[in-house]
């Protein structure tokens, strides 16, 4: 079935022109409108599946008020533009467009947009149904347990977190004049703090014990922020610092109201959709506060802990309770249950690998093979061939078949770790692996189908790497359907007193060496160095420190000095020349001491290249200006 287009464009020859493309590639268009409030007539007469969008229109509203109104209708939208200055792109990309398209652009990246913005589309509206489905589900398996009050609501809490990001999330039960409240507030990724009546007048050192006013109870969900706010929701405000507000009441019975109220420090973060994905599972949560109000213990408050918090450990290898870090755990809990492809962005050494390897441990893959591919690490030559496969005389040397690393991948998941490396063709193949799902070995003459999950890392920034012709924008519009970032570590350097300790217990077994602690000198140095390589950074200096230290004292160590001359610190050096050197041997010893590192389980470079995440070229370059020779780091 062809898809329905409007065209939003005031300029009469643009709009005719993209019309006349459009109905020879198929699509039906429903009209032209030259401002967006005309578009909002079309629209309420013939719901088109997608709008080509203008910025500068007619009228007193944009092509941006347009795309807010656009976005809580659900219908896909690609802005047109000859202004692309980079005010206008970030307007523009905070209402998650499907795709952007600069004026002039050629008729192919105007129809390849439109078939990307169309995946997506269809993509993000199966993922909600999915989502919706699986929210009932999981509320109508709490409901099937004997639960303690409280306790329904704790997991109750702890599902909703997956769904809609709160900071604090309060239950409110009005019966007559009375009103019972409890509250969960968000102290870690799975850590929750209960509070009920006697922990709010702790918490907030006031005689209050409910969050709003005893009458307050909305009519019908609805979103507040602080610009547009409600005094009911002021103690809250003040005393969580809460931005945000999603409330959703709903009668239990003629005697009986209840409410959740939604709570975030961020601004804008509830959406239309938060309140139509509650909507939609109203009568599982209908039935299972229905089993909260009949449960006949009531919430002991002389046994509670005010700190309680029950901790769950599926993130062991990801250590941190940083708000950004938090954040991208959530987004990977939240897309792990599904198919989708994910694209995980963020600097090298930020944990991409591991979060790849939790969204498949979460998945329905999870008894499926991961597979570990680093696109910077194979040669340009070899890449085809590891990535689909060869056949029994393919090529020379090639004396017998061999499959592929996405063959090998068949019912599981394969990541796809610097994935900006890959040239042009292997984007292209990359592509129809994507869309067709099969591949093609090399020396092959049939395709194979295969059912597997992509996920994709990369350190470099795609966007720009599209603008400037070095990645495919219909590959990585396919990839960046589920984006997540990983936060570089001087981002949340909160952690790393966390991380410090993980990695000196770590290397201290492994080592078998006894750890007490780390020195007050050496936290604050790690506290202030800004660590441009990240965790990978900070572990290989934990782990030195670990190797120098006695195991009878504190671990203690200058973070710049060298292993091979401590006449190298930073805090020494007299003049411009001496910082370079001494940069320049720093740099040298951290890329020895990886080559020693890999010797004997990894051949040649390669294997130092992939933990430094660079190609093997670029690292036998640094070697050899850096003069590192074979006897620096052969045994």
């Amino acid at each position: 079935m062809s898809s329905k287009v409007l065209i939003v464009e005031d300029e009469f020859i643009v709009a005719n022109d993209l019309q006349l493309i459009l109905k020879q590639a198929g699509y039906i268009v429903t009209g032209i409108a030259v401002s967006a409030e005309e578009a909002n007539e079309h629209i309420a007469k013939n719901k088109p599946d997608l709008v080509l969008l203008d910025i500068y229109l007619e009228g007193k509203q944009s092509g941006i008020d347009l795309a807010k109104k656009l976005k809580i209708e659900n219908i896909a939208f690609v802005y047109l533009s000859a202004n692309s200055n980079q005010t206008i792109l970030e307007e523009a990309k905070k209402t998650d467009p499907y795709g952007f398209l600069v004026k002039p652009f050629r008729e192919k990246d105007l129809l390849i947009t439109l078939e990307i913005a169309s995946y997506r589309h269809k993509n993000s509206i199966e993922s909600r149904s999915r989502q919706e489905k699986f929210l009932q589900e999981k509320l109508n398996s709490i409901n099937r347990q004997t639960l303690q009050y409280e306790d329904y609501l704790s997991e109750a809490a702890r599902l909703l977190q997956t769904f809609i990001p709160f900071d604090l999330i309060v239950f409110e039960i009005k019966q007559s004049d009375q009103k019972k409240c409890t509250a969960y507030l968000r102290i870690g990724f799975d850590e929750y703090q209960y509070i009920g009546e006697r922990e709010l007048e702790n918490i907030t050192n006031s005689k209050s014990n409910t969050f709003t006013e005893i009458n307050y109870l909305e009519n019908e969900a609805v979103i507040y922020e602080t610009e547009v706010f409600n005094s009911n929701l002021s103690f809250i405000k003040n005393h969580f610092r809460a931005a945000s507000f999603l409330i959703f009441p709903f009668p239990l019975n003629d005697k009986i109201n209840i409410q959740f109220i939604c709570c975030s420090q961020k601004k804008k973060i509830y959406s239309q959709y938060h309140i139509e994905l509650l909507a939609n599972a109203k009568k599982s949560f209908h039935d299972l506060m229905n089993q909260v109000t009949n449960q006949q213990k009531s919430l002991k408050e002389n046994t509670k802990d005010s700190h309680k918090e029950s901790v769950t450990h599926r993130f062991n290898d990801i250590i941190g309770k940083h708000p950004l870090l938090i954040d991208a755990l959530d987004l990977i809990t939240q897309v792990a249950p599904y198919n989708t492809s994910v694209l995980i962005l963020g600097e090298s050494g930020t944990g991409k690998e591991k979060a790849a390897q939790s969204i498949h441990n979460f998945s329905i893959r999870k008894d499926g093979p991961f597979i570990k591919v680093n696109c910077a690490a194979i040669s340009p030559t070899l890449i085809e061939s590891e990535l689909f496969g060869y056949e029994k005389g393919a090529f020379t040397g090639a004396i017998e078949s061999k499959k592929g690393k996405f063959e090998l991948a068949d019912g599981g998941t394969i990541f796809l770790d610097e994935i900006g490396e890959l040239s042009n063709e292997m984007q292209i193949r990359l592509l129809r692996v994507l869309q067709e799902k099969e591949i093609d070995s090399v020396g092959g003459n049939t395709a194979r189908k295969v059912d597997i999950r992509i996920v994709a890392a990369t350190n470099r920034n795609l966007e720009k790497e599209v603008s400037q012709g070095n990645f495919r924008m219909d590959l990585y519009y396919r990839l960046n359907v589920f984006p997540i970032t990983m936060p570089a570590l001087r981002e949340r350097k909160t952690d790393i007193p966390e991380l410090a300790h993980y990695f000196a217990e770590k290397f201290s077994r492994e080592f078998n060496k006894k750890f007490s602690s780390i020195s007050s000198k050496m936290m604050q140095q790690m506290n202030e160095y800004d660590w441009p390589g990240n965790i990978r950074e900070l572990e290989n200096f934990i782990e030195r420190a670990v190797i120098l230290n006695n195991g009878k004292s504190e671990l203690d160590l200058n973070l710049n000095s060298s292993p091979r001359s401590e006449s190298f610190h930073t805090e020494n050096v007299q003049n411009l020349e001496d910082v370079k050197s001494a940069q320049q041997q720093i740099e040298r010893d951290y890329i020895i001491s990886i080559l020693k590192k890999v010797k004997g389980r990894i051949r040649g470079t390669s294997g130092a290249a992939s933990i430094l995440n660079i190609k093997p070229t670029t690292l036998e370059s640094k070697m050899s200006k850096l003069s590192i020779k074979k006897d620096d780091y052969s045994e």
